[in-house]
């Protein structure tokens, strides 16, 4: 048996075009896969903190790169409007054409709405509000028939009413009963 019984015998002949072509297609599956996901072509992800997007934009266009704003949240200590975090992070290798996501640090702190803290005791009304996120939290004595119970809550003068939006950085004063024994039927009066 020589070489041309290999190729005069059709299975034999088709197993190996079979084989060959499968060789080709997988090479050329390969290759096009290059190319296409830019295998090995990479770009580093610049340092953009601290920087409002219209001036990340030049270093994104040069590295043919896009952005998206995806969230936002608030630092007092940062300037509104800069980018706090990308992700992925800087200093990260991605190809070009990709989505760069950004959080932004918000331009105010926002507002939560004041949750009924009367008739709780001050520490209680003052974790209440600690966990809203107000920080700047005052306490004014009121004549009251309970020592350190809550009576209502103000914000730059006036009383709030329950579920009344506040700015988070709001300077919030609780009223807190002297103990003193008046009537809580009776009208609260401000001491001095």
């Amino acid at each position: 048996m020589g070489i041309g019984f290999f190729f005069k015998n059709v299975i034999i002949r088709n197993l190996l075009l079979v084989i060959l072509f499968s060789a080709g297609l997988a090479f050329g599956i390969s290759k096009w896969l290059n190319t296409y996901t830019r295998h090995g072509e990479s770009v580093e992800i610049p340092d953009v903190k601290s920087m409002k997007p219209e001036v990340a934009q030049s270093f994104f266009d040069a590295l043919e790169l896009t952005y998206q704003v995806i969230d936002s949240s608030y630092n007092k200590k940062l300037t509104p409007g800069t980018i706090i975090q990308t992700l992925p992070p800087a200093g990260s290798r991605v190809k070009k054409g990709r989505t760069v996501y950004f959080r932004l640090n918000a331009s105010s702190a926002g507002t939560t709405v004041i949750p009924d803290v009367r008739d709780v005791s001050y520490r209680q009304a003052t974790a209440m509000l600690r966990t809203l996120g107000f920080e700047r939290i005052e306490t004014r004595q009121v004549k009251g028939y309970f020592r350190d119970l809550v009576v209502g809550v103000e914000y730059q003068g006036q009383e709030l009413q329950i579920n009344e939006p506040v700015p988070v950085n709001a300077v919030l004063t609780l009223l807190v009963g002297s103990g003193r024994g008046v009537n809580p039927q009776d009208s609260i009066e401000i001491m001095n």
